[in-house]
């Protein structure tokens, strides 16, 4: 049995990332959003900094506060896994994370896709990150996915 594309209610999303903008604007931010039909927002996969800005030290403060704006506001979010963006502490204390190109070359932090998906530290520390925001967010109001 084929499955209809659309459903009763097709549902909206765009990506958002708070910890770009002043925090004065959010409310605005996604005021106009429910006024152009969206009901959901994706956020947080490029913010590893901002959730780990030290090694093991865990911050949710910045997208709780977000988090809870948008609910307040209509708005779902869909979290996003922040593996892709190591931040620079990350890179700095363990190179072996970073990615070599077929000529040898080591990329450096700040390129795009610089890290290496099968470095076991990387993947340790990826891990690591994903659990702490899994239960942290787990029944978080407002988190409607992953």
């Amino acid at each position: 049995m084929k499955r209809p594309i659309a459903t009763e209610k097709f549902e909206l999303g765009v990506c958002y990332y708070p910890e770009h903008w002043p925090e004065s604007l959010w409310e605005d931010d996604y005021r106009r959003m429910r006024e152009l039909g969206f009901m959901i927002i994706r956020m947080g996969e490029f913010a590893w900094s901002i959730f780990e800005p030290a090694e093991g030290e865990f911050q949710f403060g910045l997208f709780d506060r977000a988090i809870d704006l948008a609910h307040k506001q209509g708005l779902q979010v869909v979290l996003g896994t922040p593996t892709a963006t190591p931040p620079a502490w990350l890179t700095h204390k363990y190179p072996e994370v970073l990615n070599v190109t077929y000529e040898g070359v080591t990329l450096q932090h700040g390129m795009r896709r610089h890290y290496n998906y099968s470095s076991p530290k990387y993947r340790e520390l990826c891990a690591r990150i994903t659990e702490q925001l899994a239960e942290h967010y787990v029944n978080y109001p407002g988190v409607v996915g992953w």
